[in-house]
């Protein structure tokens, strides 16, 4: 396998590339229009073609110039982050913001052999207040404190 494949900035280019194709696939439908009237799917359709320009020229870097290479993948910093961000996106609506911003912080925390539990649940009495005081109270968005 040649070495630039292996390197951070192909792979961050590709990804680019990846996200700016499913933003003309996913956008597809949506009418596009002119300048003068650009329609639902203009920025969307610009946007997605800067993301692959911009992926191609980093992913070309590559090729040219050295730099690190991508690390093996490390399994409990992804469950652990992955974890945390479906935990809150399954409790928000029905548990609260208070257990949700639990959830997240759990899993994050999880992420880390390194984690001081102690640590984490003052984290987490700390984020849950202020979220709900600034979610709930000052903005007053429709999120329950704690379960419907």
């Amino acid at each position: 396998m040649p070495l630039f494949l292996k390197r951070k900035d192909f792979a961050a280019g590709l990804l680019l590339v990846a996200f700016g194709a499913a933003g003309l696939v996913l956008g597809a439908e949506l009418p596009i229009g002119v300048a003068r009237r650009m329609g639902p799917g203009f920025v969307p359709f610009g946007l997605s073609l800067l993301l692959i320009l911009f992926g191609i020229a980093i992913a070309a870097g590559a090729l040219f110039h050295a730099g690190e290479t991508v690390e093996r993948i490390r399994i409990r910093p992804l469950a652990g982050v992955l974890a945390g961000g479906i935990a809150f996106a399954l409790l928000i609506g029905t548990g609260g913001i208070l257990l949700a911003t639990a959830g997240a912080i759990a899993g994050a925390a999880a992420a880390d052999s390194n984690t001081r539990w102690g640590q984490a649940a003052i984290l987490t009495v700390v984020a849950a207040a202020f979220s709900a005081i600034l979610f709930v109270e000052l903005l007053q968005l429709p999120i329950p404190l704690w379960f419907r």
